[in-house]
Parts: C-alpha cells; sequence; structure tokens
C-alpha cells in the first residue's frame, strides 16, 4: 500500500485556495500574508486599473482580493499544476470564473510560514 504524504506547503496552499473560495478575504489575508508582503499581479480584470498592479501591506492586499472577488465572483478549477522550493511556492492553473476560462501562475516567496512576495500572472 501506497501512502502519500501531502507537504505543509501544499497544506498552506490549499488551505488559502480554500479560504479566498468561501470568500474570507480578510481572514485568509491575515493568515497567508506577512504584514510587509507585496503582491504584484498581471490580473487584467479592472475596468480602471491597467495590469501590472503592485499592492503593499496587508491592508491593501485585502482590498485589492475584495475587488479581485468582486470581478471574478467564483473559482472552479479546471487544472491545477503545483510545486516547491525551499521557502517558495509555484502554481498555474486554468479555472472558469465570471470573465470566462482563465489560465494563471503564481509564484509565492515565503518567511516564517507567511507569502512575503506574491508574483501572479493572468491570461
Amino acid at each position: 500500500m501506497v501512502t502519500s504524504t501531502v507537504s505543509p506547503a501544499r497544506q498552506f496552499f490549499d488551505k488559502h485556495l480554500e479560504t479566498i473560495s468561501a470568500g474570507k478575504i480578510d481572514e485568509m489575508v491575515d493568515r497567508d500574508y506577512a504584514e510587509d508582503a507585496v503582491l504584484i499581479t498581471f490580473f487584467n480584470g479592472f475596468e480602471n486599473t491597467p495590469a501590472p498592479i503592485t499592492i503593499n501591506g496587508r491592508e491593501n492586499i485585502k482590498t485589492f482580493f475584495h475587488d479581485y472577488l468582486k470581478a471574478i465572483e467564483y473559482i472552479d478549477i479546471k487544472s491545477l499544476d503545483f510545486t516547491e522550493a525551499e521557502d517558495a511556492i509555484f502554481f498555474q492553473a486554468k479555472f472558469n470564473c465570471k470573465l470566462g476560462l482563465v489560465s494563471v501562475g503564481d509564484a509565492w516567496t515565503m518567511r516564517n510560514g507567511q507569502i512575503v512576495y506574491h508574483f501572479g500572472f493572468w491570461a
């Protein structure tokens, strides 16, 4: 019998996705992002904010994710590729949302179990 163990990084990712999908933005950001975190994203779903977008600090990241969730409404994952390295998490996914089928890719640099730098790509 083969048993697979889910790594701490994958557990972190799964909980992050579960929390954002449930609309619990403030909880997700407070738990998952360092106070001085930086999010750089190429999300292009905001009418008046062209990509790339750079957001600094937890409170601004919360505002971004509240607006992001309003724009996409839901996340229905169709495919996911995940990998990790020491102090980093990387993934690419395709998911359906209000904006249609989208492709995303993210790289998270971690410090003390929280995201310090979040780079997000959107197509």
